[in-house]
């Protein structure tokens, strides 16, 4: 791994960083405004709202677009020019990770796969819980719509509150399988939840 870099390699890594963070906001774009025309067609409560809420619901789909495609990019960048030790040690955990994840069932996968992506399993079940009780709440005319948003709201905090209990059980569960695995001298060490 390289310590000292020159001013060549810096700027090439902040104009790859950059391409990325263009690429975000392009994707962003791509996504939020096709999704303000439909939602603006479709549903008269949204295309009621004030334009500034709109704009903020652009807002929140692209600048983390653009945060995490510029900093892909630039990861990208910083492994192609790894040399020496550091290189040598990437590639041979990139190699022993490929080799456990082709050895592993389809459960053990989805185990790891949500023992290493807890936070986008937590924010992706309450988004999905959110949107699904919000459409069913909403076709609800008996209700005014201070009603339906409070309705949604609580079945979304319920949801979620049974996705963090199963996220809480599934690490415990594997942090007992990790201390059994260790005692009896096996590798499960993708088991480990970091904190």
């Amino acid at each position: 791994m390289k310590i000292g870099l020159s001013d060549e390699e810096i700027r090439e890594h902040r104009a790859v960083t950059i391409q990325g963070a263009v690429e975000g906001a392009l994707i962003g774009t791509g996504i939020a405004f096709p999704a303000f025309y439909l939602l603006n067609k479709r549903f008269r409560y949204y295309h009621s709202l004030p334009l500034p809420l709109k704009v903020l619901g652009g807002v929140i789909v692209i600048t983390p677009l653009i945060s995490i495609r510029g900093e892909q990019r630039g990861l990208e960048y910083d492994r192609q020019h790894w040399t020496g030790v550091g290189k040598t040690e990437l590639e041979r955990s990139e190699q022993a990770e490929r080799e456990r994840w082709a050895s592993m069932g389809l459960k053990d996968k989805v185990a790891y796969w949500a023992a290493r992506h807890q936070l986008s399993v937590i924010m992706g079940s309450w988004a999905t819980t959110m949107t699904i009780a919000g459409h069913i709440i909403l076709r609800d005319p008996m209700l005014t719509m201070s009603q339906k948003v409070v309705q949604a709201r609580l079945w979304a905090q319920g949801l979620t509150i049974g996705v963090l209990i199963a996220t809480a059980a599934l690490t415990h569960a594997q942090r007992v399988d990790a201390v059994e695995t260790r005692r009896h001298g096996g590798d499960h060490s993708w088991l480990h939840v970091r904190d």
